[in-house]
């Protein structure tokens, strides 16, 4: 089953259907209304991340947006629990920094870890501390608005509105889904990683389908990378050396 649109069909269709009245209404009647107020005036193209950062993945997602003519947001979830094990926290946590390529076309890195890795595990990515003494979450939210300016004021934590909306990812995957119906084009790759079959199969195909069934469309979800992309590179997850420069910067001042 298909569950993408693509880019060049993806803001056509967002901008019809948050005209349409009829099923505008009938969305937020589900929803009783109660979704994040930044949704609430224009069609926008959503990423939904633990912590939004300024990697190759979030660059990406910007230009899908410039492209389909729609403004960027971010959802959060900072009251998720850490976990080194998840190769989208860990990267949070061990940032890798790209530095070109070599004569094989392979991209080179350079890791560099920002906690310590003993003393978070377990505890809530809200509550952990980086090296230098600084909130994670708040590090890269201004990690974030400094190199992307555009995201100022653009990303929310979306932890509470997920706990009302049911807690776990099988009830509240439903109002997600919803969301983009007519509110938001949805940014996400479900099916890069093998191991994400599990996923897919038991709570994002299920959702799908009763939001189509429900308000008789399909959500708008759009694919930032392609199939097996992430497995093949390492660009998305990695940050520039211009935001390496950022980074350490930051940290000089934030220790005087």
């Amino acid at each position: 089953m298909n569950i993408y649109t693509s880019i060049e069909e993806a803001g056509e269709i967002i901008r019809r259907r948050w005209a349409d009245k009829d099923l505008k209404d009938r969305v937020e009647k589900k929803l009783n209304n109660d979704f994040p107020e930044i949704l609430k005036n224009e069609p926008q193209g959503l990423i939904w991340r633990c912590i939004c950062t300024p990697d190759g993945e979030f660059e990406r997602f910007l230009c899908l947006c410039e492209k389909a003519k729609i403004n960027p947001v971010g959802f959060e979830i900072r009251q998720d629990k850490f976990y080194s094990g998840n190769f989208t926290k860990h990267a949070l946590t061990q940032m890798v920094f790209s530095k070109g390529l070599n004569k094989d076309s392979l991209r080179i890195t350079l890791k560099e870890n920002i906690i310590d890795f003993n003393s978070s595990q377990g505890k809530r990515m809200c509550d952990l501390e980086t090296l230098w003494g600084e909130n994670l979450a708040d590090f890269h939210r201004f990690f974030l608005e400094t190199v992307f300016p555009v995201m100022k004021n653009r990303v929310i934590d979306s932890s509470e509105w997920l706990k009302i909306k049911g807690g776990s990812p099988e009830k509240y995957y439903f109002y997600i889904l919803s969301l983009a119906v007519c509110h938001v084009v949805y940014f996400d790759d479900y099916d890069t990683l093998e191991a994400e079959k599990g996923f897919i199969d038991e709570i994002i195909l299920p959702a799908f389908r009763e939001v189509e069934s429900c308000f008789g469309v399909q959500p708008i979800i759009v694919r930032i990378s392609k199939a097996g992309g992430q497995e093949r590179d390492p660009y998305w997850w990695c940050y520039s050396e211009e935001a390496k420069e950022i980074m350490h910067n930051h940290i000089k001042k934030f220790k005087c």
